[in-house]
């Protein structure tokens, strides 16, 4: 029996080329000076059609029939929105274990979350991890679950490997409870894996760098120290406990510098090796996001003000005494970032209106690519053939980074074209697209 509504996927494709282009258009007279109106825009039609699509998606899994799917049923989040919004989610991309193979993760801060490996093949669970991170050069990495941390390097597709250190919630809460025995902290939550954010192992795996809703903490082998909000500040304030919000952090390649800051700080940026913290006004209003060049010598800053924002360049070799310099580079005026990854050609933010750019080093524009959803993550693989997009609209896009030409039913002023695409909803089985 054929899965297929020759008649509804017609429209789909037709509706998605129209969108598309006009879309673009659009886009091209903005960025030539255009002072434009939204609403001069058609709506996306496929909206009316979209529950009937997503029956044709599940039962060409059911059937195996994916490359067909494909080409009838082009992949698309914005229409899908209006009706199916209550089961989109967060994808975190974590990483590429080599070209093909992804790990990622759903149900932050949920009982549900589960850990997955990702290749043309398909997915595999983990189920007894609830999170994963990775180091910055993308070898080591951490799993979470209820009893710990494991720090495993360059793990295969079952996520076995070599294991360089585990860290028991046990023994890391008794650390913070020692150091705040009187403030509400990560010390007290019965399950601290469901409060991550993040994670970053370093220094061979004697270090992690844990960043939850309770605070962003540091763990060097059997010292865990908490790095914001800051101790003093709690004591000053007379704060109850240390709970933070938009809270983010990034460690340096070479593992010398911590990047890290929330809604009410500035930018913060710890240097291991002079035992020094500096603390950076923000462009925009909020902090909200942190990314070093893979060279260590920059750390870009960006702050958010509602679903906008302004990205900065710091130069890690100037910081020193120049804390209150507020004329950084900026790099862009407009993202609100969630995610960044560097490629060749600049440095890729993913921003709060579902939009990639790619912003060379002197500020200027290369591309930008629409994915539907408001971005929450970005991996490029090995070789930088890939892009992996996690979305909070529960999607996991694979972009293939040297395409010719984007297709006609792409957004964007680029050759990005998407080859893949995962379907991670509450309450349903994943699904490819």
């Amino acid at each position: 029996m054929s899965w297929i509504n020759e008649e509804i996927a017609e429209t789909w494709r037709n509706e998605g080329k129209r969108y598309a282009k006009d879309v673009n258009a659009f886009v091209r007279r903005g960025m030539a000076g255009e002072q434009l109106d939204e609403s001069e825009l058609a709506e996306d039609a496929r909206t009316q059609i979209s529950t009937e699509v997503w029956e044709m998606v599940k039962q060409a899994n059911l059937q195996g029939d994916l490359e067909r799917l494909r080409l009838e049923l082009p992949a698309a989040t914005w229409p899908m929105n209006e009706h199916f919004q209550s089961a989109m989610q967060a994808v975190r991309v974590v990483g590429y274990l080599n070209t093909e193979t992804i790990v990622f993760t759903t149900g932050t801060f949920t009982e549900n979350g589960c850990v997955y490996t990702a290749d043309p093949n398909g997915w595999l669970p983990f189920s007894q991890y609830t999170f994963a991170g990775c180091s910055s050069d993308g070898v080591d990495y951490a799993l979470a679950g209820s009893e710990g941390i494991r720090i495993i390097r360059q793990p295969d597709r079952q996520l076995e490997g070599h294991e360089l250190a585990v860290y028991r919630w046990e023994d890391i809460q008794s650390s913070i409870q020692k150091a705040l025995p009187r403030i509400e902290s990560l010390a007290d939550c019965e399950h601290p894996e469901r409060t991550l954010e993040g994670l970053i192992p370093f220094n061979d795996g004697k270090s992690v760098l844990i960043f939850s809703n309770y605070g962003i903490y540091l763990v060097d082998q059997d010292q865990v120290s908490l790095l914001h909000p800051d101790p003093a500040e709690i004591e000053e304030y007379e704060l109850e406990d240390t709970q933070i919000d938009m809270g983010h952090a990034a460690v340096s390649r070479d593992g010398r510098w911590i990047a890290y800051g929330s809604q009410v700080s500035n930018h913060m940026v710890l240097d291991r090796k002079q035992n020094k913290t500096y603390s950076l006004y923000p462009e925009s209003s909020y902090p909200h996001y942190a990314v070093f060049t893979a060279d260590s010598s920059e750390v870009w800053f960006n702050a958010c003000h509602f679903y906008n924002g302004a990205t900065i360049q710091v130069q890690l070799e100037t910081i020193d005494g120049n804390e209150s310099k507020e004329d950084w580079p900026v790099m862009d005026e407009n993202a609100r970032v969630y995610a960044a990854v560097e490629l060749g050609a600049g440095m890729v933010l993913g921003d709060a209106y579902g939009y990639l750019y790619c912003v060379n080093g002197d500020g200027q524009e290369v591309w930008r690519h629409f994915v539907g959803s408001t971005i929450y993550s970005l991996a490029s693989s090995p070789d930088q053939s890939k892009l992996a997009v996690g979305t909070f609209g529960g999607m996991l896009h694979i972009l293939d980074l040297h395409s010719d030409q984007m297709d006609e039913y792409g957004i964007g002023t680029g050759t990005l074209r998407e080859i893949e695409r995962y379907v991670l909803w509450r309450g349903e089985e994943p699904l490819r697209w």
